[in-house]
């Protein structure tokens, strides 16, 4: 009989056809497991609790309010059928089938929150809360694998047969445009259809929770909001603008001409960056930021199976294991590189007898503290009392950085022993700073503080700093192909879009293809 505990069932599950599983793969290790499920169902259909429940997604990603839906689907695409027949045929199973499965699991998360479970049988229940659906922000994706090929031969002149986006398609408009989507659903609800070259471009060039919903959400405003023809030749080359285009410090999307009647983006922005130098030096840049992905992951071991400790006299039933493990995981990958770089520099730190913190704020308002916190282990001291002493100063530090830095409004503290040691472990802590502390409370951390040297005057263990990283460690200058502008005098109707859309295409491919 397993002694596993239902968590970690959850998270050995890997999918159930190979496409599933190619997915789960990067899914996890963009998303991290704590919070990816695959094939997850609903107790609908089942009779007096017996009988297998329904499927509702491929692959479930629960990240605070933040709630991602995948359906994977690989259809065989009947390339020798004439195209007229074969394009309809397989949009409908592959395509508009996900997208109705998307919005129906949308609606049955919405409304039934405590009816998910990641076993067909219906007895493990979700590990993680669906967040409350006034709050949710749901994003649907459909993974459509089968029709790469077919695209390839049908748009010729070396395209990278991605499928195009073209904002002005709606429900039964897809019939008549091979390899174009735009609205599946009726309604405009918007789905984020890829392919298997899309998928795994966006997974891997996106591959932290926030850096890919930020992408998601700026593409669902832009595409479905201007209010003017978009026709972009693939979801890769609409990528390759979003890195490229910087806007009050986040990454954005062109602003659309002023007077524009509609625009398109022809192959070759996606070429042209990821070959880039910028792009290379970004990459070795982030290798050192997968060290606070690996940190993040170990821990969550322990709280899948239920084993992570809490601080001293901290009631378990308080401690948000998961909460602290989130707070780390909603960093993206720039802040990811830094946080990992000071952790790494704490950890080298060791001089027996004293501790070392460094604390890093973060945020736009530098309003998010952490505290990394080493200190060796004395020698005459057991290892249970040393831990419980370690414990009690990054307690302090996190909570006596809001008298500090006021604007503070949460605090994560990491303890350590550094890397001279031979055993290690580590200590977890989120803190809520967002309420004033109250006279009482303020008097017992200042005497805590001073008791255990933290945060004292002269200051010789911490160190202040912001984030401050160039993502592209080399000076971007984009200079691939820029997107087409129709003018305002352009003729508005969707027949001569389409037609000046697809000579723009043809043009582009048949100088690409000599």
């Amino acid at each position: 009989m397993s002694d596993k505990t239902a968590w970690e069932k959850a998270a050995e599950a890997q999918g159930t056809t190979d496409s599933e599983r190619a997915l789960v793969r990067l899914a996890r290790k963009a998303f991290l497991s704590l919070w990816s499920y695959p094939n997850v169902y609903s107790d609908e259909g089942r009779s007096v609790g017996k009988g297998d429940g329904k499927e509702l997604v491929d692959l479930l990603v629960v990240f605070g309010t933040d709630v991602l839906l995948f359906s994977d689907k690989h259809c065989a695409f009947q390339s020798d059928v004439d195209i007229k027949v074969a394009w309809p045929r397989w949009y409908k199973r592959a395509i508009e089938k996900s997208a109705r499965q998307l919005a129906g699991a949308e609606s049955f998360l919405r409304r039934f929150p405590d009816r998910v479970f990641v076993d067909k049988s219906c007895e493990t229940k979700l590990p993680v809360a669906l967040p409350d659906s006034s709050l949710a922000r749901y994003f649907l994706i459909a993974v459509t694998r089968g029709g790469h090929e077919a695209a390839v031969r049908y748009f010729g002149g070396g395209s990278s047969g991605s499928l195009m986006l073209n904002s002005m398609l709606e429900g039964d408009a897809h019939y008549e445009h091979a390899f174009e989507v735009g609205f599946p659903l009726k309604g405009r609800r918007f789905v984020h259809v890829l392919d298997e070259v899309t998928v795994d471009v966006l997974l891997e060039e996106l591959d932290t929770v926030p850096d890919l919903v930020n992408y998601l959400a700026c593409k669902e405003r832009y595409f479905g909001a201007n209010g003017i023809f978009m026709h972009f030749a693939g979801e890769e080359e609409l990528l390759a603008q979003y890195m490229c285009t910087m806007e009050n410090g986040r990454h954005a999307l062109p602003k659309v001409p002023l007077g524009a009647g509609g625009i398109t983006l022809l192959e070759g922005d996606w070429r042209f960056y990821r070959s880039s130098h910028q792009r290379e030096a970004k990459r070795e840049a982030d290798q050192g930021s997968y060290m606070w992905d690996a940190l993040i992951e170990y821990q969550a071991s322990f709280v899948r199976a239920g084993t992570a400790i809490g601080l001293p006299e901290t009631p378990p039933a308080t401690i948000e294991h998961e909460r602290i493990l989130r707070a780390l995981a909603a960093e993206p990958r720039l802040a990811r590189r830094e946080l990992a770089s000071h952790f790494r520099l704490a950890l080298s730190k060791s001089e027996p007898g004293k501790k070392f913190a460094r604390i890093i704020l973060s945020g736009e308002k530098m309003s998010r503290a952490y505290v990394f916190l080493t200190a060796p282990k004395p020698p005459n001291v057991d290892y249970q009392a040393y831990r419980e002493m370690r414990s009690a100063a990054l307690l302090a530090y996190c909570h006596g950085i809001k008298a500090r830095f006021p604007n503070v409004t949460e605090s994560i503290g990491i303890a350590s022993e550094p890397f001279t040691e031979k055993v290690a472990s580590q200590d977890f802590l989120y803190v809520d700073l967002t309420e004033e502390m109250s006279p009482e409370e303020s008097v017992v951390w200042k005497d805590t503080m001073e008791e255990l040297d933290v945060l004292q005057t002269p200051v010789k263990d911490v160190q202040y700093l912001g984030i401050r990283s160039r993502e592209f460690p080399m000076p971007f200058n984009f200079g691939g192909p820029k997107f087409h502008e129709y003018e305002s005098g352009a003729p508005m109707n969707r027949e001569e879009r389409r037609r000046m859309a697809r000579e723009a295409r043809k043009k582009f491919r048949k100088a690409n293809s000599t």
